[in-house]
């Protein structure tokens, strides 16, 4: 009898960290399962372990194979797929209790090809999604798509493992992971987010992605400072191009997708300062992108980024790297003709002519603003915003509250502005409607222009010294940093609730 779920674990030398894994897989509330262990060779215990569980349990089985990477190992292991649906996990992680019944639940419910969940990083115990940057935002509301187009933000979910795929879409369309690429799972997910007709997201945790403690070898994405591993990034951000190619109507999301994924790429400058190989790998690979993107509009990478492509794309390395030594907390601002621009040494440079719109800031940039203050008094929340006022003159600059799960946004209301650059935001939590112990990010939302985008109040972003002090407490609810919550967070009260103390392992 066909069975509802296929999971494809994908293994290679992970047994410090199997057993959990595939307890996790077999305590599901969801039984209607069968798990295919894909062994990629392993020099380590892992085989045998898998050897162990297939021996205690009907559902389980395990294969060995020559070692060709996981992408193969993936694809080898929807092959042998029999369910209805399958899912793909990395064997260092974790799936919740009941993530895989929330998932296919959604996806029966609508016939959906692609169904959506939420995932958190898991550090030492601790769950926490400071390491993420833009899929939190993916993962908030309960939705049903028909194609991407209705959801743009999609894409920055580019995970294969806290997803649901229908088998036979997949197999219609040939759909898998490239052979012999590291970073195989985004060509992948994001063509298959093209071609579905229905993709749903859930805001339930699905998933736990597991960031490996000192001493472990690292996993793929803790070594994006390594010259071989940016290259295959490289690669695969190639392939994601050309996949699109001679496809117009895709040329919206194949652009989109690019700034994307220069976004990512430029995660990895901090390490070519002190490396030079790792160096001479990122100056050829943004090239790269950058001759075969062409004209593409960079003005939503924001106004640091955008100088350091132009710098790339002129080979002035030394600049970059001096910029990159100033650090991103290091942010002058200047006005020049009622506009704001990055003050340093490449503004209206004449030996290095760089234009200077790609030095000028449209909309609030990390290291050009901070938050003053975050105060709870009583029932008043309060945000003070220190922020150029051309930036808020010519942008709309808001702040929320989002539930951690489900649809609520809660927008703090502009308070006044007191001073030159200080801006305060503040929500009556009395009046407010807030779920008992439902937890809600603080989120910088912004719209101009040159785009719209969202900030999570995390730690780089607090004020100094702020996520040390005591959590602040009013009768509906609390002000605290949590790492589940990406960073600043408020918690509603719930009867007999313990306040949650201050992680800050992440």
């Amino acid at each position: 009898m066909q069975p509802l779920l296929s999971i494809v674990v994908l293994v290679y030398n992970t047994a410090r960290f199997l057993p959990e894994c595939f307890d996790s897989l077999l305590s599901q509330s969801l039984k209607d399962i069968e798990i295919i262990a894909v062994d990629d060779a392993s020099t380590d215990e892992s085989w045998a372990i898998c050897r162990a569980y297939e021996a205690r349990y009907p559902n389980f089985r395990c294969v060995t194979k020559t070692h060709e990477g996981g992408a193969i190992a993936g694809n080898f292991g929807v092959s042998l797929a029999h369910g209805r649906y399958v899912a793909l996990v990395d064997s260092d992680d974790r799936v919740t209790a009941n993530g895989y019944q929330a998932l296919i639940e959604e996806a029966l419910r609508c016939n959906a090809d692609i169904v959506v969940g939420r995932a958190a990083r898991l550090t030492d115990g601790v769950i926490s999604t400071t390491a993420f940057l833009h899929e939190p935002f993916v993962w908030s509301q309960r939705r049903q798509l028909g194609n991407v187009a209705e959801f743009p933000a999609l894409i920055d979910d580019g995970f294969y493992w806290n997803k649901v795929f229908r088998l036979d879409f997949l197999r219609a369309h040939g759909l898998g992971m490239e052979p012999g690429l590291l970073y195989a799972d985004r060509p992948f997910v994001h063509r298959a987010y093209y071609l579905s007709r229905c993709t749903a997201i859930i805001p339930e945790l699905v998933y736990l992605w597991r960031s490996r403690p000192p001493g472990a070898e690292a996993s793929i994405t803790q070594r994006l400072r390594d010259a071989d591993n940016f290259a295959d990034r490289i690669r695969s951000v190639t392939l994601e191009w050309q996949q699109f190619e001679g496809m117009p109507e895709a040329q919206d999301y194949r652009r989109a997708i690019a700034l994307t994924n220069l976004h990512r790429a430029l995660h990895a400058a901090s390490g070519i300062v002190g490396a030079p190989r790792m160096r001479a790998a990122f100056v050829e690979g943004i090239q790269s992108l950058l001759a075969l993107y062409g004209d593409l509009d960079l003005r939503p990478l924001g106004a640091r980024r955008w100088l350091y492509l132009e710098l790339i794309r002129r080979g002035e390395i030394e600049g970059l790297c001096f910029l990159l030594g100033i650090g991103a907390d290091r942010g002058w601002l200047t006005e020049i003709d009622d506009a704001c621009y990055w003050q340093q040494p490449f503004l209206d440079n004449r030996e290095v002519p760089i234009p200077r719109e790609a030095m000028r800031l449209h909309f609030p940039l990390p290291g050009f603003f901070r938050i003053a203050s975050a105060t709870l008094v009583g029932s008043r929340l309060q945000i003070e915003l220190h922020l150029h006022d051309i930036i808020v003159r010519d942008c709309a600059v808001d702040f929320e509250l989002h539930a951690l799960e489900g649809d609520t946004v809660l927008r703090l209301q502009p308070l006044g502005h007191p001073e030159p650059y200080r801006h305060l935001y503040g929500l009556d939590l009395s009046t407010a409607t807030l779920a008992p112990g439902a937890i809600y990010s603080l989120i910088l939302r912004y719209r101009c222009d040159a785009g719209e985008g969202r900030y999570r109040i995390g730690p780089t972003l607090f004020p100094e010294g702020w996520a040390r002090q005591p959590a602040q407490t009013g009768p509906e609810a609390t002000l605290l940093y949590l790492p589940q919550a990406g960073g600043m967070a408020v918690q509603a009260t719930a009867p007999d609730a313990p306040v949650p103390a201050h992680d800050l392992q992440d």
